[in-house]
């Protein structure tokens, strides 16, 4: 009798080592809403979406054909202009030799006039033949004096300037030597407040503090004047009489500065309107007012873009 052959297991096939350790990455549409919102449901990676988010603005740089400028971005709802943004922007319009025409996207409600200025003489030295800076939406204040530097300011019907009178405590600088005006004026209406009006004040106010106030108001105004100054505006506009109207001419620290009233003061040749700069910002700006939403909603987080587009994202948790 011949022994039944065994059947033999058939052998198992490997695949090629580099097949196995192959990763499949999805990719996003960010320009698409649904997609944007799934980048942040289906990935818990920071770095992933910090990529995806920077490559979706590379891509936007050139769909609106401004790629060919080293775009840096102030975007921050969250905190008023410190030394940390001046030196992120530095560090972002300063990351190679070469030199390229700055482009600087703008959302910021204000803060410290030393560093916006700073960020704006920066901008002017570092750049090869242009500084333009764009304004999807508001650049206020110490916001307002940066944009003063360039040697164009993008603008759309949304865009607003603001009053560049320096805030103290939530109260602006100058208020100090108006409510004084006022108090004085009311004495000489009514002779027999004034001894009441000078005890209050008496008890109330430091003389020091007037001072202060007062050059800090006088300081922004220089500092405007400086950034002003070599630009060519129509008569009887110069720098200085320039600088003194975005300092002391508004009486609310809120006031808008649209772009007709912004044309008016520098002129048509910085005020420029609905151009391929704008429309980018305008389209980022709504991206990023979104991406905020999302990392609030998804990852309990603050969203700010300050910087180029490699390295400007940062986030920090909730405030509880």
């Amino acid at each position: 009798m011949t022994k039944k052959k065994e059947q033999e297991e058939p052998e198992e096939k490997t695949a090629p080592e580099e097949n196995q350790e192959e990763i499949k990455t999805k990719t996003y549409n960010l320009r698409n809403t649904s997609e944007l919102i799934e980048l942040f449901q289906e990935n818990d990676d920071d770095l992933f979406i910090n990529t995806s988010i920077s490559n979706h603005l590379r891509n936007l740089a050139k769909i609106h054909k401004v790629d060919d400028y080293k775009i840096a971005f102030l975007y921050d709802d969250n905190s008023s202009i410190s030394r940390y943004h001046s030196n992120q922007i530095y560090e972002g319009v300063s990351d190679s030799d070469e030199k390229s025409d700055i482009f600087l996207v703008i959302h910021s409600g204000g803060g410290q006039i030393e560093p916006a200025y700073l960020i704006s003489k920066t901008c002017q030295r570092l750049k090869k033949e242009t500084f333009v800076v764009a304004i999807p939406r508001r650049a206020k204040s110490a916001a307002t004096l940066i944009s003063l530097g360039a040697d164009e300011i993008h603008m759309g019907l949304m865009s607003e300037l603001g009053p560049i009178d320096p805030q103290i405590g939530g109260y602006p600088a100058l208020g100090l030597s108006n409510a004084l005006n006022t108090l004085a004026d009311l004495a000489c209406r009514f002779p027999d407040s004034a001894d009441m009006f000078a005890k209050y004040l008496t008890d109330n106010l430091n003389i020091k503090d007037l001072g202060y106030f007062e050059r800090v108001s006088e300081s922004a105004s220089q500092y405007a004047e400086r950034l002003l100054e070599g630009k060519k505006f129509k008569q009887p506009q110069t720098a200085q009489n320039l600088a003194d109207h975005f300092v002391n001419h508004y009486k609310d620290h809120g006031f808008v500065i649209d772009v007709d009233e912004a044309k008016s003061l520098l002129g048509s040749s910085v005020i420029k309107q609905d151009s391929k700069e704008y429309n980018f910002a305008n389209e980022v700006y709504t991206f990023f007012d979104f991406v905020d939403f999302l990392y609030n909603f998804f990852k309990k987080k603050e969203f700010s873009f300050v910087g180029n587009i490699a390295s400007g994202l940062r986030t920090k948790d909730l405030k509880k």
